[in-house]
């Protein structure tokens, strides 16, 4: 049976015009990055008659296309998710629902996925946009699978994330700033707080600075970067290429550990895991096992907030 605050979001969101437009500027900036890419190559000669400037530009178009339709998940999340409980909120459609023999846990759940549906929907449509890098050759069809489950998988724990904190505040308007902040803290926090230990590091002593890797690995971006390596890595730079090529740099740096400490290299050892190593945990088990922890944390929190009678309601 499906689940009722599900059924009643897919209802309301696909009456409106909003999901159409959403879905016609998501599509239209894929498309514009591909006539970017593309002409971006084509000026620097006949690529028709070479086979592997074909394969180098398809494996690049891929990876643009991909960075791009992440960059939009990632920014759509908080606007179609962010007032999911806090619109009921502020509606005060919230207290029926949770009277209702609806546990508190079913009322996050079907926020989000709800989100995740129309989301799961963008994706599909940008599919004939992925095709064309495909036709070009430069990366197996697996790869293709790969790179846009990764992309939901992110997705998932991302909408998770922004539909708990909508637990937490009285306003959509709010919310969708939480939402927004909270998204830019997930991308750029860990990076930023690598490049700071790492100024920390190398000031201290002589050796080389290796702050945690684990930083810039608990990232979507790096995440889906990983994720996708493949054969080719040859070609033109992309920024899902420049990333993955950071993050492994990060972890050969620490001793090829996610997790060891700093300054002291010694006390860093204690924090390597069994498995870790050149051919341990590959980033993307790093960062998406992260992810899950904080959005299971946070959803656990959320939970907690919907349970009746919730007292800050009255």
């Amino acid at each position: 049976m499906i689940n009722p605050v599900l059924a009643r979001e897919l209802r309301e969101r696909m009456r409106t015009g909003r999901a159409f437009v959403v879905i016609g500027v998501f599509l239209a900036l894929l498309i514009l990055t591909v006539f970017l890419v593309y002409q971006g190559r084509q000026s620097t000669g006949v690529i028709e008659f070479d086979l592997a400037r074909q394969t180098q530009l398809g494996r690049d178009l891929y990876e643009w296309v991909l960075f791009v339709i992440l960059a939009l998940v990632l920014f759509f999340v908080p606007g179609l998710t962010a007032g999911a409980i806090a619109g009921e909120r502020e509606r005060q459609t919230l207290l029926p629902l949770q009277v209702t023999l609806l546990r508190p846990r079913s009322i996050l759940v079907g926020k989000v996925l709800a989100g995740m549906s129309f989301l799961v929907l963008l994706l599909i449509a940008a599919v004939p946009v992925a095709v064309v890098s495909y036709l070009l050759g430069g990366f197996r069809l697996i790869d293709g699978l790969k790179g846009l489950a990764a992309v939901v998988l992110v997705a998932f724990l991302h909408t998770t994330m922004v539909a708990s904190l909508s637990a937490f505040t009285r306003r959509v308007q709010t919310a969708t700033l939480l939402g927004y902040g909270f998204t830019a803290l997930l991308v750029l926090l860990g990076p930023l707080l690598y490049i700071t230990l790492g100024i920390a590091d190398s000031s201290h002593g002589n050796d080389q600075a290796n702050p945690p890797a684990v930083l810039v690995a608990v990232n979507p971006i790096s995440i889906v970067a990983d994720i996708t390596t493949g054969a080719t890595s040859t070609g033109a730079s992309n920024p899902l290429r420049a990333i993955r090529s950071g993050v492994a740099d990060a972890k050969a740096n620490n001793n090829d550990s996610w997790f060891a400490w700093f300054p002291e290299d010694d006390i860093g050892a204690r924090f390597r895991l069994a498995n870790d190593g050149p051919e341990g945990l590959p980033a993307w088990a790093v960062g998406l096992g992260g992810m899950a922890l904080i959005a299971a944390g946070m959803a656990a929190l959320a939970t907690r907030r919907l349970r009746t009678p919730a007292e800050v309601e009255r």
